[in-house]
């Protein structure tokens, strides 16, 4: 761990819930006012295993907040109204907060603690190159105080919005490698590690889209951290289509009685050899066989895999090609299941046959992979919005987040990012409301470094709320059906109902595109537009200010 005593003699130091500060009495000597200090932080090492410690330093708002108090003004000549919108609540606003976001923070606690759903931040990730400004200066990468000066300015931000989450609200980071480890840390010690839920790798650059020749690796992905508040949080799955049956193909047939049967714990088992069964690949059927080999998690993850591994595993060598019939297991309309064992010595694992379950879901629920691939739209991210800024965030993949976190189904929710940059985090929310009827509402904080609240911020949220001039390609999906195995003995009907689709729609739009990918085929109708229409919504304009 680092002594940062030995860097600076004084100050209060922040970290896995200790801290120290300056004991020096009047008249003391530098050499001697360090030495408390010291003994204190040796102290904590002893006390804590694991954890950060760094120096923090007092901002400008925190001395301000000695005489006089933090308030959030509203400037209502900024503020942004839709035709279809005028007559919105003061509680249905959005909100674009301008100022320092720990100020904003720290009035936000006292108007809607508890109440926020979702927070998306994408802070400064401190590279070195004029992204990070502590105290009105940038912090060079030169700077040795330069990652306790970034968990100094995090620390108190996320302090403060910890307590603005519902205790099923969750937060996202979006991060690059300089401080990741660190912010992981921080966020435990914020959030508590139990609380940790995953860290999602999002490519975000092309492997030939090279930008900095002179450096010694590409840098192609970003971190996207998930904290919730509390257990209460529901983890969102995934939804995918169960009613398939291309799967159920196989059907066996016993060509003679069984050479041997056996005990398996209180089971009589049915043993055929080679040439005893036969196994039959058929177009699929509800009567019908899958088969599952069983390895990884399988084998302890069903009675199947259970009974296999206990029982049979052992008589791969002994048992080798045999068919092993086993009653009264599985959930199907067979009341048996059939175990293959493996052939030959190449292969390790056995399968199992098994029937259309007999309670099964229309729909199953599978997690999410921890990896996002949004290259393209990161590369064409910087039209959106109607306005020039570099380093946007791609609508789409704040939908993503959006989903991830749960919003999909909280159509009253609410979404904070007090590091908004140029509104994206505002978009995607007028986005998904737009998308389902929801009413969400969104909360955005942005300081004025180089106007951009006034020049970037503020007109791309007018630009989504009113509608803007733009070429603007709009997409209908006419068609859009999953590919199944079954689906090639029909391919001519198929491409027939694809062709008639496309006729009917020729005249509808400029062009209609047929596309094939993940196993899905699409028709789209394309217009190409010259006018981006508007999202909808209201907002409210606020500054951040102090009275006496």
């Amino acid at each position: 761990m680092r002594d940062i005593s030995a860097e600076h003699p004084s100050g209060k130091l922040e970290g896995s819930g200790t801290s120290a500060s300056s004991e020096a009495s009047a008249g003391s000597g530098a050499l001697f006012s360090r030495i408390p200090l010291i003994n204190k932080i040796r102290a904590s090492q002893k006390e804590m295993r694991y954890g950060l410690i760094w120096e923090d330093k007092t901002e400008e708002f925190e001395l301000l907040t000695a005489e006089k108090l933090p308030v959030l003004k509203h400037i209502p000549e900024y503020d942004i109204v839709s035709s279809d919108d005028s007559e919105d609540s003061e509680d249905r606003c959005n909100i674009l907060i301008e100022g320092d976001n720990y100020h904003a923070l720290v009035c936000l606690n006292q108007t809607y603690p508890n109440q926020i759903d979702l927070i998306y931040i994408d802070p400064p990730y401190n590279t070195g190159s004029r992204d990070f400004i502590y105290k009105d200066r940038y912090v060079e990468k030169e700077d040795e105080y330069s990652h306790s000066r970034w968990l100094s300015f995090m620390y108190k931000r996320l302090m403060a919005c910890r307590e603005l989450l519902k205790s099923d609200g969750v937060i996202f980071i979006s991060i690059n490698e300089e401080e990741l480890s660190q912010l992981k840390l921080l966020c435990d010690e914020v959030f508590g590690p139990e609380n940790y839920m995953t860290m999602f790798t999002v490519k975000v650059r092309h492997e030939e889209r090279i930008l900095k020749m002179d450096k010694d690796f590409h840098e192609v992905v970003e971190y996207l951290l998930m904290y919730r508040k509390s257990d209460q949080h529901k983890t969102v799955k995934r939804k995918r289509d169960n009613t398939s049956n291309d799967l159920y193909v196989y059907e066996i047939e016993e060509l003679a009685a069984p050479s041997v049967t056996m005990k398996c714990g209180d089971k009589t088992v049915q043993v055929f050899r080679p040439g005893e069964y036969r196994i039959i690949r058929r177009q699929p059927d509800v009567r019908l066989f899958k088969k599952i080999c069983i390895r990884g998690s399988i084998k302890e993850g069903n009675s199947s895999g259970r009974f296999y591994m206990q029982y049979l595993s052992a008589l791969q060598e002994e048992k080798r090609g045999c068919l092993i019939k086993v009653p009264d297991i599985g959930n199907d309309s067979h009341g048996y299941r059939y175990f293959l064992m493996p052939s030959s010595s190449s292969k390790v694992n056995g399968d199992y046959f098994q029937g259309v379950p007999l309670n099964r879901k229309e729909t199953i629920e599978l997690p999410y992979p921890n990896y996002l691939d949004f290259v393209r739209e990161f590369n064409t991210a910087g039209y959106e919005g109607g306005v020039d800024f570099r380093g946007k965030k791609p609508v789409s993949f704040l939908l993503k987040v959006f989903e991830l976190g749960g919003m999909n189904e909280k159509k009253d929710g609410v979404v904070l990012d007090f590091f908004a940059g140029s509104g994206s985090t505002g978009e995607a929310v007028l986005e998904l409301n737009k998308a389902d009827g929801g009413k969400r509402r969104f909360i955005l904080c942005t300081n004025n470094e180089s106007n951009i609240c006034y020049d970037i911020t503020l007109p791309r949220l007018k630009n989504v709320i009113q509608g803007y001039p733009a070429r603007v390609t709009q997409d209908t999906i006419l068609l859009d059906r999953q590919l199944t195995y079954s689906d090639l003995a029909k391919m001519d009907r198929i491409l027939a109902i694809i062709s008639s689709i496309e006729e009917e729609n020729r005249c509808r739009y400029e062009t209609v595109l047929k596309t094939v990918a993940d196993n899905r085929i699409r028709v789209i109708g394309r217009c190409i537009k010259s006018r981006k229409e508007g999202l909808g919504g209201s907002l409210k304009f606020y500054k951040t200010a102090f009275t006496e």
